[in-house]
């Protein structure tokens, strides 16, 4: 069964951080929590939430190797392919919005990041969802989503936000 989930029942079911890091540079207290409490989670391939420390690394190696890529971006997430999650550090909006950034552009400009329009609390009920559609029956032979399961998946990413379902950059 495919069901959207609420935020704290998924971080809840997540690997927790043993001893609470200490974190001087991250400015967006509300999305603090998350570090303090969170390891490394590959919530599923695509999603792979990363840890304050590793988050830290990539965020310098980029900022450093990439003019283009602003200060106030910060990398939360990867997917298994090289293409980053972000969040914009100065972004008003509490809390903040997700961008996707393709490796494959080899740019990281704002002009080249997905604005995928939902927040960072609602990209973990995402990254749940698209986890609960790794389940084999949900296929056909062809190794395609079944009608029935994708109309499902479907209905439920749009109970996180309407219009969701075709902003994401995987295709179901």
């Amino acid at each position: 069964m495919i069901k959207k989930r609420n935020f704290d029942e998924i971080i809840e079911s997540l690997e927790h951080r043993n001893k609470i890091p200490k974190i001087s540079e991250f400015t967006r207290k509300d999305c603090l929590f998350l570090y303090e409490k969170l390891a490394d989670n590959k919530i599923e391939t695509d999603h792979v939430f990363l840890s304050y420390e590793k988050a830290k690394k990539y965020n310098k190696e980029y900022h450093d190797d990439f003019s283009e890529f602003k200060e106030n971006h910060w990398i939360f997430a990867e997917t298994g392919r090289g293409d980053f999650w972000i969040i914009d550090l100065d972004d008003v909006i509490s809390p903040p919005t997700v961008f996707f950034y393709d490796h494959d552009l080899e740019d990281f400009s704002p002009e080249s990041m997905l604005n995928i329009s939902i927040n960072i609390l609602e990209w973990f009920e995402l990254a749940d969802l698209i986890s609960q559609l790794h389940n084999k029956d949900f296929y056909n032979e062809d190794f395609r989503l079944k009608e029935h399961w994708k109309q499902k998946a479907i209905e439920e990413i749009e109970k996180i936000k309407k219009g969701l379902s075709t902003k994401s950059p995987f295709q179901f």
